[in-house]
């Protein structure tokens, strides 16, 4: 599989983890990017046991398109599979980080 990072991504990685010196969490960054790239497409990737310890999972409602996984317990990477909505998962093989939340649960 494919990784986009955007720009959102980009900045917010910078300020949120690699300015503050978060070596475990940009460790776990650095899994979750070796997990999704070793993965053959997406639902090869969600049918792994290590998406279960990454938490990686479809949000709900209306942000059901995007992917969360967890970095820590209190800091989010959103993911969003490229294609359309509903998805499916067979055929997807790029996924876009588009940005780190830590705002709904504080600073990790």
């Amino acid at each position: 599989m494919k990784i986009i990072k955007g720009k959102t991504y980009l900045k917010e990685y910078k300020k949120k983890i690699k300015n503050k010196h978060l070596n475990k969490e940009i460790e776990r960054i650095l899994n979750i990017e070796e997990l999704i790239l070793d993965s053959q497409n997406f639902k090869e990737l969600l049918l792994n046991p290590l998406s279960i310890v990454y938490g990686i999972r479809q949000k709900k409602e209306n942000l059901k398109e995007i992917y969360t996984a967890n970095i820590n317990e209190k800091i989010r990477l959103y993911i969003k599979p490229i294609g359309e909505y509903p998805y499916n998962v067979v055929e997807i093989n790029e996924l876009e980080f588009l940005k780190i939340d830590n705002k709904h649960y504080g600073d990790g």
